[in-house]
C-alpha cells in the first residue's frame, strides 16, 4: 500500500504544472457541479410536488365548482316553477353545460386511484341529476303535481348522493394537498440543508486545492525563489525533490546555472590570479626597466648640466644643451610611460589638498614661456588671484605644462596662447586657447588614447602620444574632468573649489645653483655607489667645492670599515649594491649610537612613491630619484651641510 502511494505521489509530483493547475482549479469546482446537480435533481423533485400541490388544490376548487353548479342548477329550476321565469332555465342551461366539461377535466387531472374511482361513481349520478331536473322542466305543474313532487323526492336523493361523493372525493383532495404540503416542505428543509452542505463541502474542496496548491507548488516556488537567492550570493543551493514538472526542470537550469557560476567564478579566480600575476611582472618589468633607464640618463643629464654651465657661449654650449634637451625628453617620456602603467595597476597615488591656482599656473607660464620665445608665441593670462582648487600640486603642474606645451608646439607660428581660470559653480574651469584650427571630430575620439599622435605623419614635431593621455588620467584621479572644444582648438580643465584657508606654495628651484654656498668648515660625504659613472657625476659635482670631500664606496662592506674613519657629514646611498640593499645600510646607521642622527639622503633609479615612502619611514632625510637636478641635489647639500 506504502509502495502505491508513494508511485501515486511521484506520479502526482511529475505531473505538468498545467495539469496540476487544472487538477486543482477543477477539484473544487467539480464538488461544486455535483452538489448543483444534487440540489437540481431534488429541486425538480420539489417542483413536482408543488405541480401536485397545485393540481389537487385545482381539483378541490373544481370540486367547489361542480357542487355550486349542482346547487345553483337546482335553485334556477326551483326558481323557474315558482315563478315561470325562463330565464331562470337560460342560466340553469348555461349552468348545466358546464358540470359535466369539469368532472371531465377533474378525472383527467387526478392520480389518485381512490379519488379516480369516486370521480367515476359521481359521473352517473350527475347526469341522473341533470335528467331529473330536465325531466322536472318537462312536468306539466297544473296537470301532475304529484308527478313533480315524485320527480323532487328523486332528485334530492341523487344530489345528495353527490354531495356525499364530493366530500369524500373533497376529504380525500384534501389528504392529499396535506400531505404533499408536507412532502413539499420536508423537500425543502432538504434542500436547505443541502445547499449548506454543498457549501460546506465547497469550501472543504477549495482549501483542499489551496492547501495542494500551497503544499506543493508555493512551497517549491518558495524553493526555487531560496536557491536563486543563494545563487546570487555564490552560496551552495538547499537540496530539492527530484521531479519532472516545470519546477523540476526549474531547479536543474539552476543546479547548471549554479554550476556554470561556481566555473565561471573559479575561472574569474584564475584570471585573477594571472591577472595580478601578469600586473606584478609588468610591475617588476617597469621597475626594473626605469632602473635600467634612468642609470645612465643620470650620467648623461649630469654631466650635460655641468658643461652646459661651464662652456662658454658656442657650438659646445648648444651641444651640451641639445644633449640635456634630448635626456630630458626620454626622462619624460619614461615617466609618463611609468606613471600611467602605475595609474591603470591602481599604485598610483594622489594627494588632494587646496592649491592657489594662480601661483601655479604662473609658475607653469613661468616655466614654458622661453619655448614660445622660438616660435614667436606670446602667452596671455587672466585668472583671479582668489583661485583656489583641490588638487596635486606637482600632478597639476605637470597637466597645465602639458597642455600649453602642445598650444605652443601645435599653434601657429607668430601667434597668442590665452590661458584662463574662472568659476563655475562650486568648480574651477582652466580653459588654454590657441589660435589654430581645433581637432577635426573624426579624430576627437581618439584625443586621450595613449601612443596615438594625431596627425603625427604630417609633421616633424616630436612627441610620444602619451601627454595628453596621462593629463587625461591625472585630472580623472584628481575627481575633475578634461575636454575639448568641438569648434575651435581649446582644451579645458574642470576641477573642484578647495577652501581658501590655506596657501600650498611650491619652493621655486633656481636652475642656476649649480655652485652652493656653503659654510667654510670642512665636512666630508660618504657616497655608497657602485655605478662609476654615478660616482664620477657625484664626485665632478662636489668637486666644485673645495670645503667638501667625497669619499665613495662601491660595498655595503666597505662603507662600514670606511664610516669610522671619516666621520661624514653626510651620506648618500643608492639602494641596489652587490652585496645588499641600502635598506639594510640605513637600519646599521639608525641603530649605531654615533651616527644615529646622520643625515643620509637616497639617490636611486627606482621612482615609485612606495618605495619613497618605505625609505623615508625607514630612517631616511630625503629620497632623489635618478637622473637626479643638479640644481636640486646642491640645494639638498646646502640645507644639510650648512
Amino acid at each position: 500500500m506504502n509502495q502505491y502511494m508513494d508511485k501515486l505521489k511521484q506520479y502526482w509530483h511529475d505531473l505538468s504544472l498545467y495539469i496540476k493547475g487544472l487538477v486543482i482549479i477543477a477539484l473544487p469546482l467539480t464538488i461544486f457541479f455535483i452538489c448543483l446537480a444534487s440540489l437540481y435533481s431534488h429541486e425538480s423533485k420539489t417542483n413536482l410536488l408543488e405541480n401536485k400541490l397545485t393540481v389537487a388544490l385545482k381539483n378541490q376548487h373544481d370540486l367547489q365548482t361542480i357542487h355550486t353548479h349542482l346547487m345553483q342548477a337546482s335553485k334556477m329550476v326551483r326558481d323557474y316553477l315558482l315563478t315561470g321565469d325562463k330565464s331562470h332555465l337560460a342560466q340553469y342551461k348555461q349552468i348545466s353545460q358546464q358540470i359535466l366539461p369539469l368532472l371531465k377535466t377533474l378525472k383527467h387531472n387526478e392520480e389518485n386511484e381512490d379519488i379516480s374511482q369516486k370521480i367515476n361513481q359521481l359521473n352517473p349520478l350527475i347526469e341522473q341529476n341533470i335528467q331529473q331536473l330536465n325531466t322536472i322542466i318537462n312536468t306539466d305543474i297544473d296537470l301532475d303535481k304529484l308527478k313533480l313532487a315524485e320527480e323532487f323526492e328523486l332528485q334530492n336523493i341523487t344530489l345528495n348522493n353527490i354531495n356525499i361523493i364530493l366530500a369524500e372525493i373533497s376529504y380525500l383532495e384534501s389528504l392529499t394537498a396535506k400531505q404533499e404540503q408536507d412532502e413539499i416542505n420536508i423537500e425543502r428543509k432538504g434542500n436547505l440543508q443541502r445547499t449548506i452542505l454543498a457549501e460546506i463541502i465547497s469550501i472543504i474542496g477549495a482549501l483542499i486545492g489551496a492547501w495542494i496548491y500551497m503544499s506543493e507548488i508555493v512551497k517549491r516556488v518558495g524553493l526555487v525563489r531560496d536557491n536563486a537567492k543563494l545563487l546570487a550570493l555564490g552560496k551552495d543551493l538547499s537540496p530539492h525533490p527530484e521531479t519532472k514538472d516545470e519546477l523540476g526542470e526549474l531547479f536543474k537550469e539552476i543546479d547548471l546555472a549554479a554550476q556554470k557560476i561556481n566555473q565561471t567564478q573559479n575561472d574569474l579566480v584564475q584570471a585573477k590570479l594571472e591577472s595580478e600575476q601578469a600586473n606584478n611582472e609588468k610591475s617588476r618589468f617597469l621597475s626594473r626597466t626605469s632602473h635600467e633607464l634612468r642609470t645612465p640618463l643620470n650620467a648623461i643629464l649630469g654631466f650635460a648640466q655641468l658643461l652646459e654651465a661651464d662652456l662658454p657661449e658656442g657650438n659646445q654650449k648648444q651641444a651640451a644643451t641639445q644633449i640635456k634637451n634630448a635626456g630630458n625628453h626620454l626622462l619624460k617620456l619614461i615617466n609618463e610611460v611609468l606613471d600611467i602603467a602605475m595609474i591603470e595597476s591602481g599604485e598610483f597615488l594622489i594627494k588632494l589638498q587646496p592649491v592657489h591656482l594662480s601661483a601655479l599656473l604662473d609658475e607653469a607660464v613661468n616655466y614654458i614661456r622661453p619655448l614660445g620665445k622660438i616660435r614667436d608665441i606670446d602667452i596671455i593670462c587672466k585668472y583671479s588671484d582668489s583661485l583656489w582648487v583641490m588638487a596635486d600640486h606637482q600632478r597639476l603642474i605637470q597637466v597645465a605644462l602639458n597642455l600649453l606645451s602642445n598650444a605652443l608646439k601645435y599653434g601657429p607660428v607668430n601667434s597668442t596662447v590665452y590661458l584662463s581660470a574662472k568659476q563655475d559653480k562650486h568648480h574651477i574651469k582652466i580653459e588654454i586657447l590657441d589660435e589654430g584650427s581645433g581637432i577635426p571630430a573624426v579624430l576627437r575620439q581618439r584625443l586621450f588614447t595613449p601612443f596615438d599622435r594625431l596627425g603625427a605623419e604630417k609633421t616633424k614635431i616630436e612627441g610620444t602620444g602619451l601627454g595628453l593621455a596621462l593629463s587625461h588620467q591625472l585630472i580623472t584621479a584628481m575627481q575633475g574632468s578634461i575636454g575639448v572644444d568641438n569648434n575651435k582648438s581649446l582644451f579645458w580643465i574642470l576641477l573642484n573649489e578647495a577652501d581658501k584657508n590655506e596657501l600650498k606654495v611650491q619652493p621655486n628651484i633656481s636652475k642656476n645653483i649649480l655652485h652652493p654656498s656653503l659654510s667654510n668648515r670642512k665636512s666630508s660625504i660618504l657616497y655608497i655607489e657602485d655605478n662609476a659613472s654615478n660616482q664620477a657625476l657625484v664626485e665632478a659635482i662636489i668637486s666644485r667645492n673645495k670645503n667638501l670631500r667625497l669619499y665613495c664606496a662601491e660595498t655595503l662592506f666597505a662603507a662600514k670599515q670606511l664610516i669610522d674613519g671619516i666621520a661624514p657629514s653626510l651620506i648618500l646611498l643608492d639602494l641596489n649594491l652587490p652585496d645588499g640593499n641600502g635598506e639594510d645600510f640605513i637600519q646599521f646607521i639608525r641603530q649605531h649610537k654615533q651616527f644615529s642622527k646622520l643625515p643620509i639622503i637616497v639617490l636611486s633609479a627606482d621612482a615609485s612613491p612606495e618605495a619613497i615612502t618605505r625609505l623615508k619611514k625607514l630612517g631616511a632625510n630625503d629620497y632623489l630619484v635618478k637622473p637626479i637636478n643638479v640644481a636640486q641635489f646642491n640645494l639638498h647639500l646646502k640645507n644639510y651641510l650648512s
